[in-house]
């Protein structure tokens, strides 16, 4: 995917599309393809983690050829096209979240020193490289909650979700960041802490594009970013949409959705194979296990097509699905905490109908 991009910002022109035209096919693979539930484990369990640490050079090349691009483009005598300069945009978008984000997650869930620091190097590609912090720290441990920014509550359009859930990542990070600087005595905003690291990387990415592109191509980079980071936030939406928790119960299969199409497996690093993530965090993609058991959903990749026109999202697959997980899944806690996310949500009392 990310090769392709490369190859569009190389020969120029349409061509820029290319990137986010990834898309397209899988898509089309994907929303027709069966559950895969089959188990991959890596026989050479080396050669699974050479395209994780790939994706850092990977993604540096596709701002190195759309800087390229830019330059080029400075030096024609006709102004480029906006809706080039929009395509450039989105392929730096597109492929700033898929693969980088799955890619990203693996990683940041790794023992290791080096996996940890290219999982955060790979984060300024979609202007979060502290994700990390809330992710293990919260999500983890408050996923189908209202202490959880990332399980999105029933009702809310993804619109309406990607701004809540930037604010509530930010929110964990700082008070997180805030409560590790008071015990190590050191400033919040200290040239070694995670805030100001954060903002050297991204000023490294954006300073380096403008100082060879110009302004120009800075301010299409940051729009690339931007794109990334919303997307980013759009993938944990379809990921914990309406799932529902009691507070302090442990976890299980049930509260996590899976999308166990082979299209959404592959291209997520088995993000999608959700449930056994979540049992265990620190096995690697190559080891989990896909559960059938559990609450599943259709391609990952139809969900995003969905997801943009809310009404299809909501009558086709969030409102079925979440029927059927509320009368088949839930305790008689988390039954009576449905109806009430239904009513705030203006959604029918499905399970009050049930007992009339």
């Amino acid at each position: 995917m990310v090769i392709a991009g490369i190859a569009g910002f190389i020969m120029g022109n349409a061509w820029v599309w290319l990137g986010l035209a990834t898309f397209v096919p899988l898509l089309i693979i994907d929303s027709f393809a069966k559950a895969d539930l089959k188990q991959y484990n890596a026989k050479i369990d080396w050669l699974a983690e050479v395209p994780l640490y790939l994706q850092l050079f990977l993604m540096t090349g596709l701002y190195a050829s759309f800087t390229h691009w830019m330059m080029l483009e400075q030096q024609s005598t006709q102004a480029t096209p906006f809706i080039l300069l929009l395509g450039a945009a989105f392929s730096l978008g597109w492929l700033g979240a898929v693969p980088t984000l799955p890619v990203n997650h693996e990683l940041m869930h790794r023992r290791s020193a080096i996996g940890r620091a290219f999982a955060t190097l790979l984060g300024t590609f979609y202007f979060d490289p502290t994700r990390d912090v809330a992710h293990v720290h919260t999500h983890h441990i408050h996923l189908g909650t209202a202490k959880d920014s990332d399980t999105c509550p029933r009702g809310y359009s993804v619109y309406k979700f990607i701004p809540f859930a930037i604010f509530g990542s930010l929110k964990d990070f700082f008070e997180m960041e805030a409560m590790r600087c008071r015990k190590t005595k050191r400033s919040l905003f200290s040239p070694t802490g995670r805030i100001m690291k954060a903002i050297y990387q991204i000023a490294v990415l954006l300073g380096t594009v403008a100082f060879f592109a110009g302004l120009s191509a800075m301010i299409i980079a940051f729009f690339g970013m931007l794109i990334s980071r919303m997307l980013v936030e759009a993938f944990n939406y379809y990921q914990h949409y309406g799932l529902i928790r009691v507070e302090g119960k442990k976890y299980d299969s049930q509260h996590i959705w899976n999308h166990l199409t082979p299209i959404s497996r592959t291209v997520s690093f088995e993000i999608t194979n959700h449930n056994d993530h979540h049992m265990d965090s620190y096995a690697p993609y190559y080891k989990l296990k896909p559960k059938a058991d559990g609450p599943q959903m259709p391609s990952l990749f139809l969900c995003f097509a969905a997801g943009l026109i809310p009404p299809i999202w909501f009558k086709y697959i969030a409102k079925p699905r979440l029927k059927d997980w509320d009368f088949n899944h839930a305790t008689a806690e988390e039954k009576e905490l449905a109806r009430i996310a239904n009513k705030k949500a203006g959604w029918p009392d499905w399970l009050a109908a049930s007992n009339t």
